[in-house]
This record gives structure tokens, sequence and C-alpha cells, in this order.
């Protein structure tokens, strides 16, 4: 499979953009040599004001220009985890080549698996040919990377190749871009570094030692994440010294600190230098361009918070515990406590009480109850002494399986991959040291995991099933390994999981290999060693199986896992929600705390006056005056008559209306353990009112198509060919030029467009393939449609190319859908049942509480629900769900919120959509039988619903057409005609209606129209 880049994000060609305009008027000389880049003017005034206009929609924390103050230029962008920073900073150098001709770059990265997988991304063949391809680029970067050399004693040092090829090359080849690669192991003073050593048997341009010829080219130095690269670090300083680029450009998501002032006004800021962009965490999450964040940890037994790991042991003699507690200041405490044989448990905690050590061998201790504890392990503090990386990862395999299963249901699908963190190498790889007791918990956990997972497997998951039975066959390909001890490893099983895990993530994400054989490993361990840099789009679930500390920032331990994915196809999947579900253990309970802390520490709260757009939307949402809107607010203490914001009232203004202060929707960023504790019961006299709608909601249907005929098919290829509808391709171009004023080269650039002229013409035979493949329609029905366009319309030679593919693949497609509305219908998926669902057992009896509380919502409001409300709580996700929640309407006999994930209605498109709301009415006569389920949207009218809307409620009533006709059948058997039970049904037959809600539409007025309806 090839990861599919896409050109125009507009969160990724702004940095670039910004990044090229700083230059703009500003002189850049021709390089002196041929080895050297063209020379930047730092003296210029118009790269400074540059740098200033681009910070206007900075916060003034982040502005500043910094001027004169070293001899090189230092410009920084922002861009948060998973956002795509090495396709920007390798679509950067692409660019400055493209404009200014600069051809030597640097790349300077913190680790092994940031620089192996900045190199996988500029070798990979799919990305070289996007960037000539789609982009239009016609150089070619030339990657060289820094390697550690190895020689024997007396034999001949030799430059390394990489580093000579670098400098050697001429700026006069045109077609090529130089890059070096090094990480930062290498960018320091050492006796036997490869770029500062001078004992080389030659030189390079008559410099002796590597970094001397490299510095001889004035390179434009690129440094991937930049907190690693402090400036007070010798890397850092080894950089502006030795390296001496006239250029360094800082791309990160974290940003390394420094501190201004002195005594008690000193204070710790980001040391941001030039910043002219800016994506933080807060806009990555609000733009949707990373996963959601779930956290959850394993609770302890009795809430007991405590667990034991053991250090280590001495055979026959003493095991050393470590106690790890929280105070009740929220504090972790460690301390440590040696036991014998025959000694209790007990005297680490009550708790233990009644477990002895029976005997202490090298690397594993056995307890009286049974259980084997190997060093290394953790437990809770019970009687069964659980293990509480069992547990752990028993739950990150629960959550694991919950995503997979959706992920294989798509119409494209999604490889889900989980990674675990642990703190010992020899617990999961087989070694002579002690048995990797984690590895076989591991192995037991998953082989019990999918049997489950197997058997819940119905008639519609077939291919799901076969994953499941290739996995179950050979579980030991199912994980793989990552460890700093692997990269001098010489096994040949240990080579292949780091070639996977490090260099072919495009192998790691795809479901089957190049023979067609399941490809089953989606479990990845490691340390810390795949840290900052490596990451993996499919990465759904982290399970730290240790604690990483409290220093470490929150954004870097999730980031492993927030880029959005990519399904089988190597697409990027955008424009929904998904989330990353987060393990962590009881010691960082907080955790979420903290991640919204430093989400909104990105964006400090800056605003002193309410402003007119935010009182218009409080007052839109209300449905009330501007003027009441600042009455009341004026009233609740949160402004003054001027409409100045009271500091000491903001954070309960914000609680209560965060849709003005653009805070985090909390479905985006949320605690698990948290909001399972949120309990919410069902009560059950309303449950048995709606149960007959609930059933029927819940039965499993699938989209049948009829076959379009082939005549309809010819004349759609006629059609889209004589409308008209394929124009000639207008394109957009940048013209640049260049003269030389006063010694310096100027560069202009002015933006035009033109009609197309590249000669991309196809013959017939080849035209005919390319159509078939982007429509799924056979030759010989294309054939057929144009021979009956070319009766209406004279086709011309230059018809047939490459654009006229693209085009009529995309009107062909709209066609296409106009005739599915005509022939799709909705099917009963066979022998399915029913029960269990979120509100029922698979007794169909109604739970106690439901499943879990997050599918009604994420926002609570206090107080009880009316009493025909299903749940004894309130709980929603927008005002207008808030609103119908809270609405007392005599009619309404039952109602309640469906839960998320219940009604998911599959639509001709791929999508699906969820209604919010059921309900049961009492009719004219006073009688409970109009069923009603409403969809609440976020429009202020119908009008602002798209088309295609329209199109999906009509396949709602299609589908309960459907419910209805079934519910007769099952009462009246199959062989009834329904028409002689027509006088019969009137009180029997089951009336669901479907409405779309939008914001000005009250819930009581859409239940007044559809009684007086019926």
């Amino acid at each position: 499979m090839d990861l599919i880049l896409k050109r125009n994000l507009p969160h990724q060609t702004i940095p670039i953009e910004r990044l090229c305009s700083i230059f703009s008027n500003v002189g850049i000389q021709k390089p002196m040599k041929s080895i050297e880049n063209p020379i930047i003017d730092l003296k210029s005034p118009y790269l400074y004001q540059n740098i200033k206009r681009l910070q206007d929609d900075l916060p003034s924390s982040m502005q500043g220009v910094s001027q004169g103050e070293t001899d090189y230029l230092n410009v920084d962008i922002k861009m948060e985890t998973g956002t795509g920073k090495t396709y920007v900073y390798t679509k950067t150098i692409y660019e400055l080549n493209k404009l200014y001709g600069f051809k030597k770059f640097i790349v300077a990265v913190p680790s092994l698996a940031i620089k192996a997988g900045a190199a996988n991304f500029m070798k990979i063949q799919g990305n070289i040919n996007h960037f000539k391809n789609v982009c239009g680029y016609k150089t070619e970067i030339k990657l060289r990377t820094v390697e550690s050399i190895k020689t024997k004693k007396g034999s001949k040092k030799y430059m390394p190749n990489s580093i000579r090829d670098f400098v050697t090359s001429s700026n006069l080849q045109r077609n090529t871009i130089e890059v070096l690669l090094v990480n930062m192991q290498h960018l320091k003073e050492s006796k036997n570094g490869v770029l500062v050593r001078d004992d080389y048997d030659s030189h390079i341009e008559g410099y002796y030692r590597p970094i001397d010829a490299i510095s001889a080219t004035r390179p434009i130095t690129i440094i991937d994440e930049p907190h690693r690269f402090s400036r007070k670090n010798a890397t850092f300083k080894f950089i502006e010294e030795q390296v001496k680029p006239q250029l360094i450009i800082r791309f990160g998501a974290t940003f390394p600190s420094k501190f201004i002032g002195r005594g008690r006004n000193k204070v710790e800021v980001k040391d941001y230098k030039n910043l002219v962009y800016d994506l933080n965490i807060h806009k990555a999450f609000e733009q949707n361009l990373i996963k959601g964040v779930a956290k959850e940890h394993v609770e302890s037994p009795g809430n007991k918070e405590e667990v034991f790991k053991i250090l280590t042991m001495k055979k026959g003699e003493f095991v050393r515990f470590q106690k790890t507690a929280l105070n009740e200041q929220n504090q972790t405490i460690k301390t440590t406590k040696d036991l014998k044989v025959h000694d209790s448990l007990s005297l680490l905690s009550p708790n233990l009480s009644g477990i002895t050590i029976d005997s202490i061998l090298a690397t594993k201790v056995n307890l009286s109850n049974g259980e084997e504890k190997f060093t290394g392990d953790v437990f809770f503090a019970d009687v069964f002494a659980t293990s509480y990386v069992r547990e752990s990862i028993r739950l990150a395999l629960k959550r694991h399986f919950e995503t997979e299963r959706e992920n294989f249901k798509r119409k494209f699908k999604i490889k889900t991959l989980a990674l675990f963190f642990i703190d010992d190498i020899y617990s999961y790889r087989e070694n002579d040291i002690k048995e990797p007791y984690l590895k076989n918990i591991f192995e037991e956990e998953l082989r019990r995991k999918l049997e489950k997972e197997f058997e819940k497997c119905n008639a519609s998951e077939i291919e799901y099933r076969k994953y499941l039975e290739e996995s179950l066959a050979n579980i030991k390909e199912t994980h793989a390994g990552y460890f700093s001890q692997d990269n001098v490893s010489t096994e040949e099983e240990i080579e292949k999981e780091v070639n996977t895990i490090l260099f072919d993530k495009e192998k790691l994400l795809s479901l089957v290999d190049k023979n067609g054989k399941a490809n089953t490993t989606r479990f990845i361990f490691s340390k810390w060693t795949l840290k900052e840099g490596w990451d993996n789009p499919n990465i759904f679930t982290i399970a730290k199986l240790r604690s990483s500390g409290s220093d470490n920032s929150k954004l870097q331990e999730i980031g492993r896992g927030l880029r959005l994915p990519v399904d089988e196809t190597g697409n990027r999947v955008e424009n929904e929600n998904f989330t990353l579900n987060y393990i962590v253990d009881f010691t960082e309970k907080d955790f979420m705390k903290k991640l919204e802390k430093e989400i909104y520490g990105e964006t400090s709260f800056e605003q002193k006056v309410l402003t007119s757009e935010q009182i218009e939307k409080i007052a839109t949402n209300k449905v009330v005056s501007k003027e009441e809107v600042v009455i009341e607010l004026m009233g609740k203490g949160f402004i003054s008559f001027d409409r100045e914001i009271k500091t000491d009232k903001l954070q309960e203004f914000i609680n209560e209306y965060p849709e003005i202060f653009n805070i985090l929707d909390k479905n985006r960023v949320r605690d698990r353990n948290v909001d399972k504790n949120k309990k919410v019961a069902i009560r059950k006299e309303n449950y048995w009112k709606l149960k007959d709608l609930w059933e029927r909601l819940n039965e499993k249907y699938y989209l049948h198509f009829d076959k379009i005929d082939d005549e309809t098919l010819t004349g759609i290829v006629s059609d889209v060919i004589t409308e008209d509808l394929i124009n000639k391709t207008v394109r957009q171009t940048k013209r640049e030029t260049s003269e030389m004023v006063q010694g310096e080269l100027i560069f202009s650039l002015t933006i035009d467009s033109i009609d197309s002229s590249v000669d991309d013409s196809l013959n017939y035979g080849t035209f005919l393939k390319a159509v078939a493949e982007s429509t799924n329609i056979g030759i010989p029905l294309i054939h057929q449609g144009i021979v009956r366009a070319s009766k209406v319309k004279k086709i011309e030679k230059a018809f047939f190319t490459k654009d006229t593919v693209r085009s009529f693949s995309v009107y062909f497609k709209q066609r296409i859908y106009d005739e599915l509305l005509k022939i799709y219908s909705y099917r009963r998926l066979p022998s399915t049942t029913v029960h269990p669902t979120e509100l029922t057992e698979e007794n169909g009896q109604p739970r106690d509480f439901v499943k879990t509380s997050a599918y009604l919502g994420v926002n609570e409001r206090k107080g009880t629900p009316l009493e025909n409300y299903l749940y004894d709580n309130i709980l929603f996700d927008s005002e207008i769900e808030e609103k119908n929640i809270i609405e007392n309407i005599s009619s309404v006999e039952v109602f309640g919120k469906i839960p998320k994930r219940t009604l998911q209605i599959p639509f001709i498109d791929g999508s699906t959509y969820s209604p919010d709301f059921m309900y049961v009415v009492r009719d004219k006569d006073g009688k409970p039988t109009i069923n009603l389920v409403v969809e609440s949207k976020g429009v202020k009218k119908k009008q602002e619903l798209r088309e295609i809307e329209d199109d999906k409620i009509d396949a709602v009533t299609k589908l309960f057409d459907k419910i209805k006709v079934k519910e007769v059948k099952d009462k009246y058997g199959k062989e009834t005609n329904l028409s002689e039970f027509k006088e019969m049904l009137k009180d029997k037959e089951i009336k669901v209606h479907y409405v779309r809600q939008t914001n000005n539409e009250k819930i009581l007025d859409i239940i007044n129209q559809l009684i007086d309806n019926n």
C-alpha cells in the first residue's frame, strides 16, 4: 500500500507560503563559489518588516522580531504533532530552491527513530512522484545521511561519501537539491566524531574536517523537534559555531523554555524566535486535524490507590518490593521493603493478608496463593495480588478491538494499531536473564480476547472473522517490538521487526502482504525509544505499562497516536472524529487535567471586551434579542455596562457560555474514568413504554442496490459528453522573474492563469481503459456511450486527454448518484438478534444503568428530569438537545435521547447518520400510537441543509416504511395481503415518523403538527 499525500491542505500550505514570503524584496546575492548557497542579505530591513507583518495574527506573547542578535537568521514554525511537519519542511525545501535557488540543506533530528522516519519519507518513490508530478517541482532531493564509521586499526580513514557528495555538488546542477540528514549525536565535539575529526586520508575542497567543508556551503539548517535542541545545550552551540548556517528554521510542536527577569520577576517563557506560524494543539483539535484523546486507567480493587513492584531478588534470600501510592495531596510516594521466604505480604499492606512467599528463585517468586511474580512485575494490593500489568493489557485490548471492529466495517478498511510502552526489554524479548513474563501475559490475554471476538462475529463479518482466525493461528505474528538495543542486534527476527516498525510504515499499515496473506501485525512494544518524531497514523491505542514521570509534556506523550488515520487505499481519512485511547497508570489519574492545562496554556485568554459577534451568537442560540443578552450577562456579573469582561467571573462565564469562547469540545479530550463513574439510571417503567420502538430501531438493516441496466449506463456516458460538462482546464501559474540590481539578485513573483496547453493526449484504447478504471464500468459500455455522443456532436481528437478522464470521472459519479437514489433499498440482516443493546441485557430486560453515559452527551444539566424522560439524568451535546429534554409537552407519553452509535443508518454515499431523540406521542384520541424519531441539526433554517440531506431524509422514510411492513408481517404472517388488514391495522401498525429539527424549530411545534396530520 502506498500512502497518498495531499497537496493543498491549508494548514500545511500557509506555513510554507509564510516562510517563502519572508524573503520578498530581500536582496539575495549570487554565490561566490559553486558549492555555496545564494547569500541572504541579513541586514535588509525588508526581512524583519516581513516577519513582523506575518505575526499580526499571533497572540502578543508570541510576537517579537529578533534582529541582528546573531550572524544567522532564525525563523520558527509551530505545528502540532500529527499535522504533517515532515511534509511541510520537505516541501519548504523544494519551494525555497524553486523561488530563490537554495540548494544545500541540513536537517537535524534528535534521535535515530526520527532520522529513520525522515529518511523514509524523502526516499519513498511515491512521495518523490508526489512532489514531481502533483506539485510540479522540476528538481529532486538527493538525500545524504551522516552515519557512524567503523575502521580497523591501521586501515585508511576515508572521508564519508555522503558528506563529500553533499559538499561537492555544484549549484550549476539545477535539477537536484542536496539534503544532509544528521542526528544530534553527531553534532558535537568528540575525539572520534565523524564530522570533527581531522585524521582522514583525504580532503574535501581543501578541508580535512568534514564540518568545515559543510560550513563552507553556507547551508540552511532545519531543526526538527526544537525542544530537544535548547540554545544552551552543546548541540545548538555546535550548529551555531561550527555548521554556521545562514538560516535556521525550527519546526516543532514543542519549543524549549527560557527564563526572563530576576528574583520575584523571574518567569519561564517559551523560547520562540521570529515565530511566523502557530498551529497549536487547540487549533489542531478544533479544526479536526488530529484525533481526539480519551484517557483511562485501571482502578485498583477497593479504590486503594497503591501498587507493588518487584525491583530485584536474590535466590533463596530476599525480594525487594517497591510500594507506589498517592497521598492526600495526590503526590506519588514510593517506599521499598525486603521480604524473605515464608514472610507474609501483609508486611507490605493489610490488603495482602493471608499471602506468604513460598520460594525465591533467580527471577521469580512463588506465592502461597499460586501466583508467580517476576522481576519487574507490578500488582495490586488485594487477596489475589492481581497483576496490574495484566489488567492494563486487558483494558488496552478491549479498547483496541472495539475500534478495530468498527474500522473493519468501513467501505475502505482501516488497519488498527496499538502501541505499548514498557520499562524493561527483558520482560518482552526472549533472553537468558529472566522469563519474558510481559510478553507471555500479553499473548495469553490476546488469545482469550481473539477467541471472544471471533465468537461475536455475525454473518456479515466474514472478512473480519478470517482476519481474527489468521491472528489466532499465529499469535507471535500479531506483535513486534523496537528497543534501542535492537540497533546492534544480529538476530534476523529482531531485525525484521525493527525494519517494519521504523522503515516500512506502509507494510505495517497494510491488511494483507504482497502475497495476499493477512498481515496481522498490529501491536507494537517499545520503551521510550519510539517518542518524538516517530508516529504512525493508525495508532488508535497507546498503553503506558510504565509511568513516564510528571516532567514530560503530555502533548509529547500522546503525540505518537494523534495523526488522522489512512485507509487501505492509502488515503488520509478526514472530516470524521477519531479517538486515541490512552491507557495510563493510576499515578497519572490527573493526566487529563494536565493535558487540558497544556492545551489551554497554548492559547492564553487576552480578550477584554465582549464583541458584538459573541452577543449575537448567544442571542441566536437563545432566540432572544441582543439587548436581552447584555442585560442577562450584566445581571450575572459577567460583564460591566460597557461590555468589559470581569476577570473575577471569567472562568464561570466561560463554563456557562463555552460556545462563544472557542472552548474545545469536551468530547475531543475526555477522561473515561470520570465518564464511567457518572452512572445514568434507566427509568424502567418508562423503558417499557418505549420497548416496541426501541427494538424496531435496533433491527439490523443493510443497503441493497438493484442493478443499473447497460442502456442507462451508456446513456449517462453519452450525456456527460454531449452536455459540454467537460471543459478545457484553466491552471494557475506562478511567473518568476529575476534581475541583477547593483550586484544583487532580486526576485519577483507574478500569479497568472492560462488555458492548459500540456500535451497529455491519450490514444483511444488507453483513454477507454483509464475511464474504465476511474468509473468501474466496462470498456464496451464506455465505447458505446462515446459512439452515441458522437452522433450528436463532433468529438475532436483533443478530447481524449488525461484531463478529460479526470473531469469525466467527476461528472459521471454525480450522475450515478442520482441513479443509485432510484434503485437502493434497505434489507434486514438475517440471523441477527436485537439484544443486548446500550439500554438492554441479552434477555431483553432493561439495564439498571446506561451502558456508557458518554453515549448520551458530554454536558450535564443539574436538576431532576421530567417524569416522562427515559433517564434520571440530563446529559446533552448541544443547546438544542438541552431544550428538547427540558421542554414539558403534555401529549408526549415518553421520550429519551437515543444513545450514540445505536442507530447508525447507512447511506449510498458511504456515510452513516444517527438520529438524536425518540418519542412516543399520544394521538388526538389520547392513545400513544405515534412514534417519532428526531435528528437535531445545528443550522438555523432547513434551507441551509444541503440537497444530500434531503436525500437522507427520504432514506430514513424508506427504512421506517420497511420497519412498519416488517412489524405487520411479524404479527399476521409473511403471506398476508396487507390491504386486507387495512382497517384492522389502524390501531396496531407502527407509525414511525422522522423529522429534522433546526435551531429555530421548537419540538412542541413539530409534535403538534404531527398530531394534527394524523
